[in-house]
């Protein structure tokens, strides 16, 4: 879904850093190393939590439904000549050896193999201390490569950070789960291997990947049932928590909550003719349940959410509507989705 993420902002009415972060630029960034995913969907920090429990008990925008209807035309998905690469953060030197000032820093991973990324204009903002860290302009990773953020000051904290990593559009590419570093020594919060959803507490790696052997055998860890997801985009279990329509939905993934817009698939929206019913026939498989969530590798996100496949036990949500008759097959991002040339998309005409 390279519309990542919210994105994703990505993504997110939901994951969308606070109002009044002091702007820090980073320092002494350099390049050092790589492929995003199971980004996008991560434990979110307190800050993000509080936001999305506002948002979860709103009944305004989201129940309506008005907020999609924005979405669809304020909102609309990247073109093919704005498509960001997946990026993730990757590790975290929370408490250096010694003083902390000028010695901690923030690793950014491209999880492509083939493509470079552009990340100009990304930010990283922390949880405890409230700061947003601009990266330099200009500023590309290379394919399966890292890039390190050397922060000027002390601005993490050793007891509970956790990082969001928007994009030049404010929408939320990754965040990290709540880290704790009281060690005082080298040893770094780190994803293993590179790009998963599984944190370590190791010795660090700085300049150089942090499994590179476990990366090369690396599958997809998310999976559900018979299912697993494609590509190399988000990829979380999670549970559905709202419908907002056939093709709407919002799903919790490890405290976080995201709005889900199935990918080529559209839903009558709340007033159209069908309405209640592609409701009631997504709500009935899905809500409740423990779902797989693979996002659309070249549709990202909207400015609002998550664009994805959704898996509800081992059933393909988006196919599902389309058999039943409960919606219909959006065309025009047939070239641009990841999923176009999927069977169940090209026997409804991609």
């Amino acid at each position: 879904m390279n519309s990542f993420v919210i994105t994703f902002a990505l993504l997110l009415a939901i994951g969308m850093p606070a109002t009044g972060l002091t702007n820090v630029q980073s320092n002494n960034s350099t390049i050092v190393g790589n492929n995003l995913t199971d980004s996008l969907l991560r434990n979110a920090t307190s800050i993000i939590d509080d936001a999305t429990s506002i948002i979860d008990d709103s009944t305004s925008i989201i129940n309506d439904g008005s907020d999609d209807e924005t979405s669809g035309t304020d909102s609309p998905f990247l073109d093919e000549g704005s498509l960001t690469s997946g990026v993730v953060i990757n590790e975290v030197e929370l408490n250096p050896r010694g003083d902390d000032a000028g010695n901690e820093w923030i690793e950014i991973y491209n999880l492509s193999y083939d493509d470079d990324a552009d990340i100009s204009g990304f930010e990283i903002t922390t949880s405890f201390k409230t700061v947003t860290i601009k990266l330099p302009p200009d500023t590309v990773i290379e394919a399966n490569g890292t890039y390190v953020i050397e922060l000027a000051g002390p601005f993490l904290s050793n007891t509970a950070e956790s990082l969001v990593l928007p994009d030049a559009y404010g929408r939320i590419m990754d965040s990290t789960p709540s880290l704790v570093d009281l060690s005082d020594d080298d040893s770094t919060w780190q994803r293993m291997p590179d790009g998963s959803s599984k944190w370590e507490f190791a010795p660090e790696t700085r300049d150089n990947l942090n499994d590179p052997e476990g990366q090369a055998s690396a599958t997809r860890t998310a999976h559900s049932g018979s299912v697993s997801c494609q590509g190399i985009a988000g990829c979380a279990e999670g549970i559905v928590t709202r419908i907002v329509d056939g093709d709407t939905l919002y799903v919790r993934i490890n405290g976080t909550l995201y709005k889900i817009d199935l990918a080529l698939v559209s839903a009558p929206q709340r007033g159209e003719e069908g309405f209640m019913e592609s409701t009631s026939f997504t709500r009935d498989l899905c809500l409740g349940n423990n779902v797989l969530v693979d996002q659309d590798d070249k549709l990202l996100t909207t400015r609002t959410s998550v664009i994805a496949v959704v898996y509800c036990g081992s059933t393909n949500l988006n196919s599902e509507l389309l058999d039943s008759g409960h919606a219909t097959l959006n065309t025009e991002h047939c070239n641009t989705s990841e999923f176009g040339t999927q069977r169940w998309a090209r026997d409804y005409g991609c």
